[in-house]
């Protein structure tokens, strides 16, 4: 059997990516420098030890540090709140990175077919329910809700869907993509008691990993759910190919797991169980449907060693199968997590 190769062009151009990487250092350097007398020390965000070692700095900064209990890695102190707003609201590249997002949204990818395909999935065990409510944290200006509601429409007719979804980007919910959303601005543990057990699905992608106290994310997003009701949510995974090849002080057209002050805790397939069940979920499915780990370090070669190093010397042929033995053996460095709230 043949697999596909996938080219990292098909996320980004390696220009933009280089641009984009290039930024995020001055970035970072610049939130560092300006507030890191504020950061704050913090216990394990996965376990709540305060036992913990410290490791390499994130480009001789930000301090890096790993549980001693369940090996957990997480930048240590944390930027405050105060530092995250500069750096999201004002940073170059956070812009950057929206433009090449909003290129993906413009066209069918992958990376958003697969989510809805997995969704899908999802309504697929409740598709008896007259009305199906779901929100998305972190929805911008509601691209990907509209995709995922043209779906909806055209494989459940049956069925009313009301979409949501919440931001903390004030000008990006104010210019919904799509008049049929319901999107509003504010944080998800500032929302949960008002819309207590509201929503049959909450989706969220690629944000637990940045946030100050995931715990609490995850607990208002238990209140928000039905019992029963599912969260599916992506994060990239710490033990993940690229992300043991190619590590966080490295050059890298994607961020690591950990990437301060963007990715402040970082989860891998054994962590992300623990931290659902320690808050109330059942596990469904922790799946890394990853397709671009060896292409990432063909293209960064020069970062890698040893038997990474080796896999460039690959024709496509075989980086494609190596690829999808990656996927099958859960360790490419995205990952994609579906979750139950106990009955």
């Amino acid at each position: 059997m043949k697999y596909k190769y996938y080219d990292f062009s098909d996320n980004r151009s390696e220009v933009e990516a280089k641009k984009i990487f290039e930024q995020r250092i001055k970035d970072a350097t610049h939130i560092y420098e300006k507030y890191s007398e504020n950061f704050k020390r913090r216990n394990c965000p996965v376990c709540d030890s305060s036992k913990c070692e410290s490791i390499d700095k994130f480009h001789d900064m930000y301090g890096i540090d790993k549980c001693n209990h369940c090996s957990s890695v997480f930048v240590n102190p944390v930027p405050n709140i105060n530092a995250l707003s500069d750096y999201y609201e004002n940073c170059l590249c956070n812009r950057q990175l929206s433009n090449v997002i909003r290129k993906r949204y413009d066209n069918d990818d992958f990376i958003n077919d697969d989510r809805l395909v997995y969704i899908t999935d999802i309504i697929n065990d409740i598709k008896h329910k007259k009305v199906i409510k779901i929100l998305e944290i972190g929805c911008n200006n509601g691209a990907f809700l509209s995709k995922l509601r043209q779906c909806c429409e055209q494989n459940f007719p049956q069925i009313l869907f009301e979409l949501s979804g919440v931001d903390i980007d004030k000008a990006a919910v104010s210019n919904s993509v799509d008049s049929k959303l319901n999107l509003f601005y504010g944080l998800a543990e500032n929302i949960s008691k008002e819309r207590h057990n509201e929503y049959d699905i909450v989706v969220h992608f690629e944000l637990v990993e940045h946030l100050i106290n995931p715990k609490d994310f995850v607990k208002s997003i238990y209140d928000m759910l039905i019992d029963g009701g599912k969260m599916m949510f992506t994060t990239p995974n710490i033990n993940g190919f690229d992300n043991q090849a190619i590590g966080y002080n490295d050059t890298r057209y994607l961020a690591h797991a950990i990437f301060p002050p963007m990715h402040l805790n970082a989860f891998s397939t054994t962590n992300i169980s623990h931290f659902l069940i320690s808050n109330g979920f059942s596990i469904d499915s922790v799946l890394t449907p990853g397709r671009l780990d060896v292409d990432m370090v063909t293209k960064c070669s020069s970062e890698s060693s040893g038997v990474f190093k080796d896999v460039t010397s690959l024709n496509e042929g075989n980086k494609a199968l190596l690829q999808q033995l990656i996927v099958d053996l859960k360790v490419s460095s995205h990952m994609q997590c579906i979750a139950s709230k106990n009955l």
